[in-house]
């Protein structure tokens, strides 16, 4: 039994499909790609109605640059494909990934025991390092549970359910994908990370985003610094209030056995 496979991937960029299409058929496993747009190809009207700048202020350290949130919307439709789809557990990668290990004996391990993992994400393009908690061995893998979770949304497996629960979130955006996923008190969903990363960036010649990113921080060093730190405060005090406590959290349920959950600190 094979995970599916979906990769995010702009459709002129025929290097990076070439790259993604070439390692991934090495290791015989099927995948499709799925089209991204480029943040300047989304029309004024609709950037204003997906895009909140108040929200944005609020709720994040510096605006948006369009590329990021055509990079959420690109997410949003994967999730939404995958809610409506027969697949109970799917692999979602953008594509600059690569495997820095061999990872059929987990993906297989996963599309073989789907059921476990329908409500939840994990990710596997970074090492939690802090406030972990082992839930269980899974393949050739632990499985973590952490309030720290690795930024960006490079490489992970989630859920059918908990892909209809991201989906449903369809309002205005106003932080980046990677950061939205990490204040896991609003949307809901346990994410989970591997004790030995799976996925990392492929050595490239830049990203796109990354470029636009830069572009939009605030001018001055002053209005940065004020607004990381409000920012960073709000962070902070949603994990104070909400403390991952794997027994009580009803998805995590069919994952945990016996007294597999240990808790390491920082």
């Amino acid at each position: 039994m094979s995970i599916k496979i979906i990769i995010l991937s702009l459709p002129d960029d025929k290097e990076r499909r070439d790259c993604c299409a070439a390692e991934l058929a090495g290791l015989g496993l099927p995948f499709a790609f799925v089209d991204a747009v480029q943040g300047r190809h989304i029309p004024d009207a609709d950037f204003a109605r997906l895009y909140d700048e108040g929200l944005n202020r609020r709720a994040f350290k510096r605006p948006l640059s369009r590329n990021e949130v055509a990079c959420y919307l690109g997410h949003r439709k994967i999730w939404r494909d995958i809610a409506e789809g027969d697949q109970d557990v799917c692999l979602v990668l953008e594509d600059d990934a690569c495997f820095v290990q061999d990872p059929r004996p987990f993906l297989d391990a996963v599309a073989q025991n789907a059921d476990l993992f329908l409500d939840v994400m994990i990710k596997l393009e970074g090492v939690a390092r802090k406030n972990t908690t082992v839930l269980r061995p899974f393949a050739d893998q632990t499985l973590v549970l952490s309030d720290h979770l690795p930024p960006r949304t490079t490489g992970y497996i989630i859920g059918r359910r908990a892909a209809a629960k991201l989906a449903g979130r369809d309002g205005p955006i106003g932080r980046p994908v990677d950061i939205d996923l990490k204040f896991y008190w609003e949307h809901e969903i346990p994410i989970l990370t591997l004790q030995e990363q799976l996925v990392s960036e492929r050595p490239s010649g830049g990203s796109q985003i990354e470029t636009s990113r830069n572009k939009t921080k605030p001018g001055s060093g002053l209005q940065r610094f004020l607004r990381n730190l409000l920012f960073q405060a709000r962070f902070t005090q949603g994990r104070k209030r909400h403390p991952l406590q794997p027994g009580m959290i009803k998805e995590l349920a069919p994952l945990l056995r016996g007294d597999t959950a240990t808790r390491e600190h920082p």
